[in-house]
């Protein structure tokens, strides 16, 4: 009976140093950030967010860790591995002592390989270690294992269509077709005309795009934006020649009443003189009159 509960009290102990040691582990996560990628949002073929980087040039990753393990933890090197095989070591020229509850940051980089190497067509998984050694440098393996899902290795036409697609995300949903805002020409036909070829071009190159034929519809894509743009050129120079003559015909009804309103203004004062000089021509005849009379009246008689 003795040795039933001495083995089970045994098993406790390991069964509770296990479960310590996990959760441990699980405290210690790095903090972990991808640097720069050359494209971070939705994806049309892949049908969800993704991370990107393009084909032959550099990933970079910032990741930050706390020792919650061992009272001193010599850090050796930083390893990812992704799963096209490949594992990308960075090793420290000298073990990086950390105490307990010190924190490090570290930034690695290395190359994207070709998409011939890392498949486009789908994304990919990575797993982040962290290796530590003992006092006399001797390798005693990984400390905590970090993985991660949605990276993607771009080509150069993948990458531009999903540019372009940013581009006028304003205008679509996420599913790159459904316009959900139009933008308004008036009646500018040339506007009209160039932004429903932009339009057909648009959605002709997302259907290209989600069969992962990323060149033909990268030229899709280009032409709707060519479209766009010559939409949005003829709008601003028909538009702004509109706006030019509705102000110069208001202008010159500005005008026209304006020196209409001089001219009667001007007539006024015309006839306000004309009238005034009537009235003085006819006062100096009443005056002529009464001098008449006077004179008249006072002019001696004939004997």
């Amino acid at each position: 009976m003795e040795r039933k509960i001495v083995s089970l009290l045994c098993l406790l102990s390991v069964s509770l140093l296990i479960a310590t040691t996990f959760v441990t582990k699980v405290n210690a996560a790095p903090d972990f950030a991808w640097v720069e990628p050359a494209y971070s949002g939705y994806d049309a073929y892949y049908g969800y967010y993704i991370t990107a980087y393009l084909e032959g040039t550099y990933w970079n990753f910032s990741m930050s860790y706390t020792n919650y393990y061992l009272s001193i933890l010599n850090v050796s090197a930083i390893r990812m591995y992704f799963d096209w095989g490949k594992n990308y070591t960075y090793r420290f020229s000298s073990p990086v002592s950390m105490k307990y509850g010190e924190t490090r940051t570290w930034a690695i980089a290395n190359m994207t390989p070709s998409v011939e190497e890392a498949g486009e067509l789908w994304t990919h998984s990575y797993y982040v270690y962290i290796h530590y050694v003992n006092g006399t440098g001797h390798e005693l393996g990984a400390l905590y294992e970090y993985s991660g899902s949605y990276f993607a290795v771009l080509s150069a036409d993948h990458l531009a269509c999903l540019n372009v697609w940013m581009k006028y995300s304003t205008f679509f949903d996420m599913d790159g077709i459904t316009l959900k805002q139009s933008p308004f020409f008036s009646n500018i036909t040339a506007s009209e005309v160039n932004f429903t070829q932009a339009m057909l071009e648009f959605e002709l190159g997302v259907s290209i795009f989600e069969a992962g034929v990323f060149s033909t519809a990268r030229t899709h894509f280009e032409r709707g934006d060519a479209y766009f743009t010559s939409a949005m050129n003829t709008w601003e120079q028909r538009g702004t020649a509109i706006e030019d003559s509705n102000q110069a015909h208001v202008d010159s009804e500005t005008n026209y009443n304006n020196a209409l309103a001089d001219a009667t203004k001007r007539e006024a004062d015309s006839a306000m003189v004309n009238a005034i000089g009537w009235l003085l021509f006819g006062l100096g005849w009443v005056f002529i009159g009464f001098g008449i009379i006077i004179y008249g009246a006072k002019k001696p008689k004939p004997a």
